[in-house]
């Protein structure tokens, strides 16, 4: 669907962020392919007010070991997926706003991250529940834009049902409580063939909680594996992939 009164072109986009002193700016999208966006601050915070139908909250961000401020549930929830992903390192909430004119019109679209995701800078969309013309063409404008500033594009959903459960819980373990050195290499090392979570505990001679505890930590990091789809509990099966264990 192409944007009212024709497609945007390049040189009519521009972008508004802060700079690292906290100065507004605004430049046209063809200079700013240089810019560290994923290390800027929010070009302004959502707030909560009477009538907000999203609820403003914040997310844990582990690379630049800060709280980052999102708008929405969902878009905290996508949060939870960026912080579990290896190849993601530094990103920033709501740092850009993309702004142009069609037909007497400002337009303004504001990507909820910015990351660097495998050393590229990618611009990330939060989808809606519901799709609408609007969010169509406004991504047909992203997409002018990023191709402009070398950026790359990444639209992402937030899980929903068991998956968000999963999510959640491992969420709430990124940081294992009690860990003493060796122990996550002690209990991986008990995963090279699936078995239940207790199990593994057990074998690991762990305290039954803080080893259940320590293996959802090592879930969350990507160093164990589960069936996401399925509730997870200690007796949920989990393994190691070949190679993985050190």
């Amino acid at each position: 669907m192409a944007v009212a009164g024709g497609p945007v072109r390049a040189c009519e986009i521009t972008v508004c962020y802060l700079d690292r002193f906290g100065r507004q700016r605004e430049r046209p999208v063809t200079e700013v392919g240089e810019v560290p966006f994923e290390e800027l601050a929010p070009l302004e915070r959502p707030v909560p007010y009477p009538g907000r139908q999203s609820f403003v909250t914040n997310a844990w961000a582990s690379a630049p070991g800060q709280l980052l401020a999102c708008g929405s549930l969902r878009q905290q929830r996508c949060s939870m997926l960026l912080d579990r992903d290896p190849a993601v390192g530094l990103r920033s909430a709501g740092p850009m706003e993309l702004r142009w004119s069609r037909q007497g019109r400002r337009h303004r679209l504001r990507p909820a991250f910015v990351a660097l995701r495998a050393g590229r800078r990618e611009v990330i969309c939060v989808q809606p529940e519901e799709l609408t013309g609007r969010w169509h063409w406004e991504q047909e404008v992203l997409a002018v834009a990023a191709a402009a500033a070398s950026w790359q594009v990444r639209v992402m959903e937030p899980p929903t049902g068991v998956e968000l459960d999963n999510l959640q819980l491992l969420y709430a373990a990124r940081s294992p409580r009690w860990l003493t050195a060796g122990q996550d290499r002690l209990l991986a090392r008990q995963f090279t063939s699936p078995r239940t979570i207790r199990s593994g505990v057990r074998a690991a001679a762990l305290p039954p909680y803080a080893g259940v505890d320590l293996a959802y930590h090592l879930i969350w990091a990507q160093r164990l594996h589960t069936d996401m789809s399925v509730p997870l509990t200690p007796s949920s099966t989990a393994w190691v992939q070949p190679g993985e264990v050190t």
